[in-house]
């Protein structure tokens, strides 16, 4: 092979590189071959399904975290006030005090009270001049049913009235006190998470509703008086005639189990230690007490 010859394909080969550059530049990047075609079946089918067995743990996990917050607070709540997750423990509380309120209105009987009310005995005679004060008019069967049956209207709407209304009331109430509580000693709540701590603290009034509703499905009848006496665990008895039974006759073992959680809600709603935490939420709660028994007074 002469000089001459190895010149002439040197100068092709690189006239060939330099063609093959040029169009590889014009052309631009080389694109899949497929790549329309599955975009195409992408957009046809959607997005890729999740798992199902997944879907059905997530769902378990988030309708038992309730119920490992109730049981175990120091590992269940955090976890639910940290989610800002309030709904299902709120809807819970709900439904058990709807659900007491009915069986309460199935037994709710107001005739003896209506009945003693209208047929009762003449007052007695003024100490001072003798006569008589006046009597009031003894009823007819008829107007006494209807006065039963209109007292009896007026019980169910009260219950059925602080069932649905009464208790979120309460839970935002909590949570408004939850959140100034956690701001006061130096955290950092956030609204969502007030709501959690307060929607976790207020299970334990659902499992007070479920147990006043089986009481009260247990009995024939159940009179007005009668109503806060369904659920027993109150300290009103233990402590007897005192001022502290005046402070904390209405505590019961699950106010105090809402403290509890509560105090554990507060520490992961606001980002404070658990000492501290509680320290407060103690502190709000007897002031509470305090406050009610003076405007009890």
């Amino acid at each position: 092979m002469t000089g001459g010859t190895v010149r002439w394909r040197a100068e092709n080969l690189s006239l060939a590189a330099w063609g093959r550059s040029c169009f590889l530049t014009l052309r631009g990047p080389r694109k899949p071959l497929f790549s329309a075609r599955l975009s195409r079946s992408e957009e046809s089918f959607g997005p890729a399904r999740p798992d199902p067995r997944a879907r059905r743990r997530r769902v378990a996990a988030a309708l038992t975290a309730p119920v490992a917050a109730l049981l175990f607070p120091d590992r269940g709540v955090p976890p639910i006030v940290a989610a800002g997750r309030f709904h299902l423990a709120m809807a819970i509380t709900i439904v058990c005090a709807l659900l007491a309120a009915a069986a309460i209105s199935l037994r709710i009987d107001v005739g003896p009270e209506v009945r003693a009310a209208s047929g009762g005995d003449p007052p007695p005679q003024a100490a001072s001049g003798g006569e008589s004060q006046p009597v009031e008019e003894i009823k007819t069967d008829i107007e006494v049913e209807e006065e039963i049956a209109k007292q009896t209207a007026v019980v169910r709407v009260k219950v059925g009235l602080a069932a649905a209304l009464g208790t979120p009331a309460k839970i935002l109430l909590l949570a408004l006190g939850l959140f100034v509580l956690g701001r006061y000693v130096g955290g950092k709540p956030t609204t969502q998470g007030a709501l959690a701590a307060a929607a976790v603290g207020s299970l334990p009034w659902a499992v007070r509703s479920l147990i006043a509703a089986a009481a009260a499905l247990r009995q024939p009848a159940i009179a007005p008086a009668d109503l806060d006496g369904l659920v027993a665990g109150g300290f009103a008895s233990a402590l007897g005639p005192s001022a502290l039974a005046t402070v904390f006759g209405g505590v019961d073992l699950f106010t105090l189990w809402s403290v509890v959680l509560c105090g554990f809600g507060l520490s992961a709603a606001a980002g404070i230690g658990r000492v501290r935490s509680f320290v407060a939420v103690t502190i709000g709660f007897a002031l509470i007490l305090l406050l009610t028994s003076i405007g009890a007074r």
